[in-house]
């Protein structure tokens, strides 16, 4: 078997079928399906089933799979590190990122870190930071921006830069009965309480801002009443720019329009962070482009 024998057979297993593996990496189908009789007949098991929209991987196949992703994920390991013997200046860096972390993290990161390592080729993945974590896992990328928390144990992570929560209420809604402020401090709070019968706008479960939401609710005792989810913090902005419902949202991320509403902090009783954190893989090698990305975030820590 070969390398390319190992990296199709995953191509294979991730999209779970030979088509759609053949048109992701431009090969015929007839190709793909040699090159898993092939590696059947050399390993003497069964790697694959055929099912009604592809194919499944074997128990077998399951465990031919992860020796596939290994000796690959060496491989690449190893061009990084002959890479950084010949040319330390030079690389390449796959860099994970959300879409709301393109207005909020790179302009402050990109242009420095390229005027310094003007031989570092950077290539942007825009995903969640669901998927991010996988890829990272899949070693599809090299390094990601992500929210907590981070799901995966195997990922190493460093908090770079910190966002509050803050809640804007609908102004046709009774918040006013539940603002107080502190001594010494000259921004108002709201009391959790005020969600105990006030619609809200959330974004879809498992989502990094949901889950900080879900949180903040649970530490108050709250079950929210849900008015409308949607994936985009964008449309829970504009939906409580008409008072469609109130929202809980980051405070960077918040528009012009709706930074003229009154908005309110909560107790750190119950607050909980919207934090940005940079991630890679545990016990892996990381080229010297990544590194310097890496020292580019700390240099800049919390200082945006």
């Amino acid at each position: 078997m070969t390398l390319k024998d190992l990296d199709y057979f995953v191509a294979i297993a991730q999209q779970g079928s030979i088509t759609r593996a053949a048109a992701q990496l431009f090969v015929a189908q007839p190709a793909l399906s040699q090159c898993v009789q092939k590696l059947e007949k050399e390993t003497g098991i069964e790697l694959l089933v055929r099912n009604n929209t592809g194919v499944a991987l074997t128990s077998e196949g399951r465990c031919f799979l992860e020796f596939a992703q290994r000796v690959l994920h060496e491989k690449a390991q190893l061009g990084k590190r002959i890479q950084d013997v010949e040319n330390a200046e030079n690389g390449e860096i796959r860099l994970g990122f959300t879409g709301t972390q393109a207005t909020y993290v790179l302009p402050y990161i990109l242009p420095d870190f390229q005027a310094k390592h003007p031989g570092v080729s950077i290539t942007l993945i825009e995903a969640t930071s669901d998927q991010i974590e996988q890829k990272l896992t899949r070693h599809e990328v090299d390094i990601g921006i992500l929210h907590l928390p981070v799901v995966r144990e195997e990922l190493d992570y460093f908090e770079f830069s910190k966002d509050d929560m803050v809640v804007i209420p609908r102004r046709t809604s009774a918040y006013r009965d539940f603002i107080f402020h502190k001594e010494g401090e000259g921004v108002p709070y709201i009391h959790a309480n005020f969600f105990r019968e006030e619609p809200l706008i959330l974004t879809l479960p498992g989502q990094r801002s949901r889950m900080v939401c879900d949180q903040i609710l649970a530490n108050a005792g709250i079950v929210p009443k849900i008015r409308q989810i949607s994936r985009n913090l964008s449309t829970l902005d504009a939906l409580a720019q008409v008072d469609y419902a109130s929202v809980i949202m980051p405070s960077k991320q918040i528009s012009r329009a709706l930074r003229q509403r009154a908005h309110f902090r909560l107790d750190e009783t119950v607050s909980v962070p919207y934090s940005f954190v940079l991630a890679t893989m545990k016990d892996t090698y990381l080229s010297i482009a990544v590194q310097h990305l890496q020292r580019e975030f700390l240099e800049k820590r919390f200082t945006f």
